[in-house]
């Protein structure tokens, strides 16, 4: 399995599937291939040319629900010209398989089909069915992927719990043992597109009304006030569980009040680290502008995205409007470009616990805790449908490593795809045996 699992993930690499325009139809066939040759059922689906999903089933006795293992097959555009490597070869080389993809999240999807292999192979006799399910179109809202595939084929995606990115385990985060995240919640979104209408003129005359200048100095009072600090139940748990590897949480372990931990994060200085903020946050990020078309000339319109980011139990609507009274400008208008809701999962579950446990015998002494992902996954289709999922992927990396993910010279070690796979197979067997 070893051997196997390395070598699959730099053939699954090879296969481009950035999104736009995803064209996942090759790395769908990769596992039809595999499933065929195991002998195992699968079905796929195809809302448009090219944007395949696969599905494979190992039947169960019904003993329990579904467990879905749920990867995407998409990645994000790579530059070839930023990285020091060819982002679609695959290369094994120096202990690391190289590649886009290679942490998000194509490294995990093998780490799961080793697992729902090696219930094949060992004829393990299963309590509930075990799906494997690759998407389409994770990376741009899953509208070809895991929405269409709940949207129109329900009954297919029934299940007791899904497996699926999200989590990650941290070498370096805590000061002496490992940190094993397992995602059971996720912020939501707005897609916020802002317009700004005002008279042309000469550069040269300027009149007061520049329609650019405004959406400036509006937007310069949005982005300048912070948001509130709040902690939801799951930061709660989290920093809970994270005291057992920093004792200067100890006064919140003591009295379980969030003016402690609000305070010791402050104080800390860990409010400063932007994940750690958008964490305990709604945010607000300014991420694209355009306006005029030659130096001389002061443009009729200018436009802004801001990309919007809400906690679990945040309404999306009284933010925005929030947000408009901030801009303090009537004449801006407000186009939403897409949005999806906070979601999350509970955590005192028997599943839960039972991966707990793996984890916790996998590595011994870590510290294992519930976290908030502050970007979106598919697991938000099957939250709303009040599936259980969680994010989990049993590896151990850096903090810098974290950069990878969505950045250059993507990669994942060898020893991290065994590790993964060997842990990923004791959950499933664990949960479903």
């Amino acid at each position: 399995m070893e051997h196997e699992s390395i070598e699959l993930l730099s053939r699954y690499l090879r296969f481009n599937t950035t999104n736009p325009p995803g064209n996942e139809a090759p790395a769908a066939e990769f596992f039809a291939e595999i499933f065929k040759k195991e002998g195992i059922e699968y079905k796929t689906y195809e809302p448009e040319p090219s944007r395949i999903s696969i599905r494979a089933v190992l039947p169960g006795s019904g003993e329990r629900g579904p467990v879905i293992l749920l990867n995407h097959m998409d990645v994000v555009p790579a530059e070839s010209q930023d990285w020091s490597f060819d982002p679609f070869s695959g290369e094994i080389k120096d202990g690391f398989i190289h590649g886009r993809g290679a942490m998000d999240m194509k490294g995990q999807g093998i780490m799961e089909l080793m697992a729902f292999l090696a219930m094949k192979r060992e004829g393990v006799r299963l309590r509930g069915d075990l799906v494997f399910l690759a998407v389409a179109d994770e990376e741009t809202l899953g509208e070809y992927g895991a929405e269409f595939l709940i949207e129109k084929y329900p009954e297919d995606f029934k299940a007791d719990l899904v497996i699926n990115e999200g989590g990650i385990g941290l070498r370096d985060m805590l000061a002496n043992k490992p940190a094993l995240l397992i995602s059971t919640a996720e912020k939501g979104l707005r897609w916020l597109k802002l317009t700004r209408t005002g008279p042309p003129g000469h550069g040269s005359a300027p009149h007061g009304q520049n329609a650019l200048e405004e959406l400036t100095k509006a937007l310069n009072r949005l982005l300048t006030q912070e948001n509130p600090v709040t902690i939801t139940p799951i930061i709660a748990e989290h920093f809970r569980k994270m005291g057992q590897g920093w004792d200067f949480l100890n006064p919140y372990i003591e009295d379980g009040k969030t003016e402690t931990l609000v305070t010791i994060l402050n104080q800390s200085g860990l409010l400063a680290i932007p994940q750690i903020s958008a964490m305990v946050r709604n945010t607000i990020s300014l991420t694209w502008m355009q306006a005029g078309t030659n130096v001389n000339v002061i443009p009729g319109m200018a436009e802004a995205q801001l990309d919007i980011r809400l906690l679990p139990g945040q309404d999306g609507d009284s933010f925005i409007k929030v947000i408009k009274e901030r801009l303090g400008d009537t004449e801006i208008s407000f186009d939403l470009t897409g949005s999806t809701e906070p979601t999350e999962s509970r955590w005192g579950t028997q599943d839960y616990a039972l991966i707990e446990e793996v984890l916790q015998e996998e590595f011994p002494g870590c510290v294992v805790a519930p976290s908030l992902l502050f970007t979106a996954s598919d697991s938000r289709f099957f939250r709303h449908e009040g599936i259980p999922a969680y994010g989990i992927c049993p590896v151990l990396v850096s903090l810098e490593d974290i950069n990878m993910i969505h950045g250059i010279d993507e990669k994942i070690s060898v020893e991290n795809m065994i590790k993964g796979s060997e842990v990923y197979t004791k959950i499933i067997r664990r949960l479903c045996a």
